[in-house]
């Protein structure tokens, strides 16, 4: 999955999450973080201490990785777990399992590497290459009709719920209109008077 996937779909899970009076205290911007957290980790490492290994979906992509990961906040910080399973989540949206030598690493010997990507250079062209795949395609224009509905459902589209976004990392609830706003909406015969 590409970086905007991995927003798109993490975002709208956590907004019909919260829509539902769960995982109220997410933020955004550290769900943000940690959707992308494997990527963030292992693309710089493949690029420059694991370039040999030659793929991009490196320690950050394995079960071990993961696992350890969790264990590390759940000692240290229990209320960065819902970041944590975010980031764990993300080993699925990336179909991890058809890799089973980087899901098991290093239980199973080495990485999987389906292309060459420890240059710059490769890693974008294997990433041009991907881009094109009907499957990969049909997932992020998902993901971005699932951003639309995000954007939607909390008025991003707007200044004031955007900076708020930007700021506290929360999407307000959409409210009821105010006593004021629903006389103002009775006069203009927007709400029957029989409420």
């Amino acid at each position: 999955m590409l970086p905007l996937g991995h927003v798109a779909y993490t975002w709208a899970t956590l907004t019909w999450l919260q829509s539902h009076q769960r995982a109220a205290d997410v933020d955004f911007r550290g769900a943000t973080v940690a959707a992308l957290l494997p990527d963030l980790i292992d693309k710089p490492l493949s690029l420059t201490l694991m370039s040999h290994s030659g793929t991009s979906q490196g320690v950050s992509h394995t079960l071990l990785g993961q696992a350890l990961f969790t264990l590390a906040v759940a000692g240290l910080r229990p209320r960065w777990l819902p970041y944590v399973l975010i980031s764990n989540s993300h080993l699925l949206a990336d179909q991890m399992w058809k890799y089973p030598r980087t899901l098991f690493f290093p239980f199973s010997g080495r990485l999987d590497s389906w292309k060459f990507m420890g240059t710059p250079s490769a890693m974008l062209g294997a990433y041009a290459e991907i881009a094109t795949r009907p499957a990969i395609l049909a997932v992020e224009a998902m993901g971005l009709a699932l951003l639309a509905w995000v954007v939607g459902k909390g008025k991003l589209h707007h200044k004031y719920p955007l900076k708020q976004l930007l700021s506290t990392g929360k999407i307000a609830a959409p409210s009821a209109p105010s006593d004021t706003a629903r006389s103002k909406m009775r006069r203009k015969g927007r709400i029957q008077a029989c409420e």
